[in-house]
């Protein structure tokens, strides 16, 4: 199971990835994380997500990202064919088709909620309340926390 997830500029409709990792819930070493540039049209900022939340900087993500095309090459490529897992795939989701519409291309992966691994029968409050556990709001460290927590509910299965 692959898990990711994404930092971004704000939860404005505006807002754009501004990080992104996945990491193997199988396979602690095959994982992948970066920082992402902004294109140019791609302005907005919350200076409360980047204080509060995330605490990544304009002048990281400028120093230290790769650009847009970059990044979806590196997602294809590693990505390819699989299925990835996010928490909050409504947000994720936009964010990664943000960034490929920019690009011109298409995710060669498919992306659900972790929600869907989970049978209907199974009591979803324990998954609401493992979300409740404090997250670091660094997408490596959450995707790693997501990864173990769904290990731990389809374990308890």
């Amino acid at each position: 199971m692959i898990i990711f997830d994404i930092e971004a500029s704000g939860l404005h409709p505006e807002s754009y990835p501004i990080e992104i990792a996945w990491q193997d819930s199988d396979n602690p070493e095959h994982y992948d994380e970066f920082f992402i540039k902004p294109a140019s049209g791609w302005t907005h900022w919350d200076d409360y997500a980047e204080t509060e939340i995330h605490h990544i900087s304009r002048k990281t993500i400028n120093e230290s990202g790769i650009s847009v095309s970059e990044a979806c090459s590196r997602l294809n490529t590693a990505l390819e064919g699989k299925t990835i897992y996010s928490d909050a795939i409504d947000f994720d989701q936009r964010w990664i088709m943000r960034l490929f519409n920019e690009a011109g291309l298409e995710p060669l992966f498919a992306f659900v909620s972790v929600l869907d691994l989970l049978p209907s029968t199974f009591d979803r409050i324990h998954f609401e309340a493992l979300q409740n556990t404090p997250v670091k709001h660094r997408a490596l460290d959450d995707a790693r926390q997501i990864a173990k927590w769904m290990n731990l509910l389809l374990d308890f299965q």
